[in-house]
C-alpha cells in the first residue's frame, strides 16, 4: 500500500505539472466547463482551461457485495495541483453532484490550492486519513461500486469543472481509504425534567382548618349569685 501511493502521488505531481489543459470552450468563472480526462492513475484526471490540475479523482464506495444505502454520504478523493497561468492561489469553493447526492460538503467549508503545491484531499497514508475531506451527502439513490457519477467543482478563481467520476470499491489497494464519518444524532430531548432539588416544600401545605390557641378558650358558663 505504502509502495502504491508513493507511485501514485509521483504520478499525479508529474501529470498534474506537464499534462496540457483539454476542456471545452467555457472559460474560467462560474460556469461549468467539462474536462477531457486523462487516466494516468485508478480515478479520473482533470484540468481546468487555467491550469488547476484535478489528479485521481474517484468517489469512494462500499466493500465488495456491499452497498451504499440511499440517505448515506460517500467521500470523494482526489490530489489537485494549482498550476495556473498566472501563477496566483485558487480555493476549491464546492462540490455537488445533481440527482446523485442532495449537496457536496467540503470540511471547514473550503480548500486553500497554493500555485504549484499538491494539495491532498483525504488520501489514505500509513498514520491515517489527512483532511480536509470531501463528501457527498444523502445519496439519491444505492451505490454499489462501478457507477459513474457527473460530479462538478467549483473553484473561486477557475470556476467550475465537470467530470465523469468513477465509484470504486473498498478493497485491494482502496481498502485502507476512510468511508464518510457516520452522522451524528440531532434528536432532541423527549421531554424535560424537573429538578428534583425544585419540588414544593412538604411543609408549605395550606392547613386544612385554623386552630385555636387553647389558652384562649372561651368559658363553658357564668355562675350566678
Amino acid at each position: 500500500m505504502i509502495r502504491h501511493s508513493r507511485r501514485s502521488v509521483a504520478v499525479a505531481i508529474a501529470g498534474a505539472l506537464t499534462i496540457a489543459s483539454a476542456v471545452s470552450a467555457c472559460g474560467a468563472g462560474n460556469d461549468p466547463q467539462t474536462a477531457k480526462p486523462t487516466q494516468l492513475t485508478e480515478g479520473v484526471n482533470v484540468t481546468t482551461k487555467s491550469g488547476v490540475a484535478v489528479r485521481n479523482l474517484f468517489i469512494l464506495g462500499p466493500p465488495p457485495a456491499g452497498q451504499l444505502a440511499a440517505g448515506s454520504a460517500a467521500t470523494v478523493y482526489a490530489w489537485i495541483v494549482n498550476d495556473s497561468s498566472d501563477g496566483r492561489p485558487d480555493r476549491l469553493i464546492g462540490i455537488s453532484a445533481p440527482g446523485v447526492a442532495l449537496r457536496g460538503q467540503i470540511q471547514g467549508g473550503a480548500i486553500d490550492l497554493p500555485y504549484q503545491r499538491l494539495v491532498m484531499l483525504g488520501v489514505a497514508t500509513p498514520a491515517g486519513i489527512t483532511t480536509p475531506l470531501l463528501t457527498l451527502q444523502n445519496l439519491a439513490t444505492p451505490l454499489s461500486g462501478g457507477e459513474t457519477i457527473r460530479v462538478t467543482l467549483q473553484f473561486e478563481r477557475a470556476g467550475g469543472l465537470q467530470a465523469l467520476v468513477p465509484v470504486v470499491t473498498r478493497d485491494t489497494y482502496y481498502s485502507t481509504y476512510a468511508p464518510a464519518p457516520a452522522a451524528t444524532s440531532s434528536a432532541q430531548p423527549t421531554g424535560t425534567a424537573v429538578p428534583v432539588g425544585s419540588a414544593t416544600p412538604t411543609g408549605s401545605a395550606t392547613p386544612t382548618g385554623t386552630a385555636t390557641p387553647a389558652g384562649s378558650a372561651t368559658p363553658t358558663a357564668t355562675a350566678t349569685r
